[in-house]
């Protein structure tokens, strides 16, 4: 089975995931604003441990948003520059797609629920999604919304109860196959009407 070698970036969890479905490793870290020195010796650590080349990477997949924005671009740009030195694929995992593959990784989750990420103040990145058992969809994909604002008609997770992992992402990658990239697509995902931004006073 291909090896993947998977990310995350976007919040302060500094994580690296990397083999296969079955056989894996993983390193995962509270490391906010230190992913930049962290991330690499993670990934070279994780090779080490598994006895595996960077060249024998199939596809590097990485946690694409929305999320922190140094953390989103920085995912990418790591993404992008270990495939593109490798010849491995890219896959772009949406963030939201991975808190629904731990939901059903940890309790067998199912079905259509909320999951919600914090962005600043009191918004949040909100998305509904479907896992069917199988594999983790969106009903509607990421918006920008009140931290309160949900229409109340099925479950809300939180990333507090959601902790995020490198091996969600890995895990997606593996079911989304037919979704691998190009290094060149190795794009964040954004929210329209989010920005980073912030007015003086």
């Amino acid at each position: 089975m291909s090896v993947i070698l998977a990310l995350e970036t976007t919040s302060d969890v500094c994580a690296v995931a990397l083999g296969t479905v079955e056989n894996h490793v993983l390193e995962s870290h509270n490391a906010p604003r230190q992913h930049n020195k962290r991330i690499l010796p993670m990934v070279d650590a994780a090779c080490t441990s598994l006895g595996i080349e960077r060249r024998d990477i199939a596809c590097v997949a990485f946690s694409a948003g929305p999320g922190s924005f140094t953390g989103v671009r920085l995912g990418a740009a790591v993404a992008q520059g270990i495939a593109t030195g490798t010849d491995a694929q890219i896959y772009c995992a949406p963030t939201s797609l991975c808190m629904g593959e731990n939901l059903y990784r940890t309790i067998s989750l199912t079905g259509e629920y909320l999951v919600q990420r914090t962005s600043r103040r009191d918004l949040v990145y909100e998305a509904r999604v479907n896992h069917d058992g199988e594999r983790c969809n969106f009903v509607v994909t990421d918006r920008l919304v009140e931290r309160h604002e949900f229409d109340g008609e099925c479950q809300v997770f939180h990333d507090s109860q959601v902790p995020l992992s490198a091996l969600d992402v890995l895990l997606l990658a593996a079911r989304q196959k037919s979704a691998w990239q190009q290094p060149a697509y190795a794009l964040p995902i954004y929210v329209e009407g989010d920005h980073p931004w912030r007015p003086t006073r």
